[in-house]
């Protein structure tokens, strides 16, 4: 059975006390024998008759040394009536809580060690980033003064080419028209020229209009697609033979689509490397003003319209002043970026059932149509 903790007090006390108890006793035990030794030498020093100074030097000596051994054991020798063992008690809880102290105190010492020693390493992790980081600016550093070093010296290059050239005259001015927007002459025929990746395209619209006439009634014809009046023109395959269908020329790529499932249409699309620069149209000798392009235009019988997209309005003022200086009409539209040319096929070819025809309402005597501004 476990003993409560004051019996373990009350059990170590009396250890205590029976440990001082023997050491008293072993310590009177070793003051009688000290006593006895004197006694022996007093003893032996009066029974020799013959003792030369010397021997007596020695023997006073050995008898002052028994004499101090004898003082040191009976001041370290305590009663053991006289120990008082709550005053122990007292004395060893007092130690305890100081043992207990001194240890909490070790283990903070040693807490803040340790974190001394983190903070140590965290700091020296800092300064090898910030020596790898003064490295890395400095190699950085050299970089740029080496490019700064190549750009003024390209500087120094370009300067030295600059001031050798020899000044050149400024361009001639550009003589611009002011716009007159008006409608075109009656009876004449539009050339249509698309401006695009700085260059000129003249479109020959009716002979792909005039083909892909052709190919559609061919299709009509050949898959009989209009067997049912009422159905109207297979729509669906209709288209899937018309996208099949390609046309170009020296100057476009044609598209053939349906668009809202009903009408057959063309799509223009400009060839990059193939149209006509700027010199080109100055040249009077150039393709673009031979017989068979731009060189063929009758000023009383056709007028130009120009359809220009934001990369090549310089292509257009040039165009457009050879088309001045040759007496010809023109007009133009600017287009977004990312525009093309598109037109219907002749011939008033729908697909899918026939629409119902809406009553025309008479016209108007009282109100002309008026025609769409296509000179400027």
């Amino acid at each position: 059975m476990r003993r409560k903790p004051d019996d373990d007090d009350d059990g170590g006390l009396d250890s205590l006390l029976d440990t001082m108890t023997n050491v008293v006793g072993i310590l009177v035990l070793v003051l009688i024998v000290t006593q006895i030794s004197v006694a022996d030498v007093v003893t032996r020093i009066t029974a020799e008759n013959q003792i030369d100074d010397e021997t007596l030097v020695e023997l006073t000596e050995q008898l002052v040394n028994k004499k101090e051994e004898q003082d040191e054991l009976q001041r370290v020798l305590v009663d053991p009536l006289d120990i008082d063992p709550e005053k122990q008690r007292r004395e060893l809880e007092l130690k305890r809580e100081l043992l207990e102290r001194r240890q909490k105190e070790l283990a903070k010492k040693q807490q803040e060690k340790n974190s001394y020693a983190v903070k140590i390493e965290e700091d020296r992790e800092k300064a090898e980033a910030n020596r790898r980081m003064i490295e890395d600016t400095q190699a950085t550093r050299e970089k740029l003064q080496a490019e700064l070093e190549r750009s003024l010296e390209r500087k120094a290059e370009l300067q030295a080419k600059l001031e050798s050239t020899p000044n050149t005259p400024a361009p001639a001015d550009i003589e611009v028209s002011i716009p007159n927007p008006r409608p075109a002459p009656s009876g004449a025929k539009q050339l249509v020229l698309i401006c695009a990746n700085e260059q000129l395209y003249p479109l020959r619209l009716d002979d792909f209009r005039e083909r892909a006439e052709a190919q559609a009634r061919r299709i009509i014809a050949r898959f009989k697609l209009d067997r049912d009046p009422s159905k109207g023109i297979d729509a669906n395959r209709f288209t899937e033979y018309w996208q099949r269908l390609t046309d170009k020329d020296e100057f476009f790529d044609v598209e053939y689509f349906v668009a809202a499932n009903r009408f057959p249409r063309l799509r223009f699309s400009p060839r990059p490397d193939d149209g006509a620069g700027e010199k080109e149209i100055a040249n009077p000798r150039s393709r673009i003003r031979s017989p068979r392009l731009l060189g063929a235009i009758d000023p009383e019988k056709m007028y130009a319209r120009f359809f220009v997209l934001p990369d090549s309005f310089g292509v257009y003022v040039t165009a457009r002043r050879f088309f001045t200086e040759s007496g010809v009409l023109a007009g133009w539209e600017p287009q977004s970026g990312d525009w093309q040319y598109q037109t219907g096929v002749p011939g008033g070819i729908e697909l899918g059932p026939p629409r119902p025809k809406k009553p025309t309402p008479p016209p108007d005597p009282n109100t002309k149509p008026k025609p769409n501004n296509l000179i400027d």
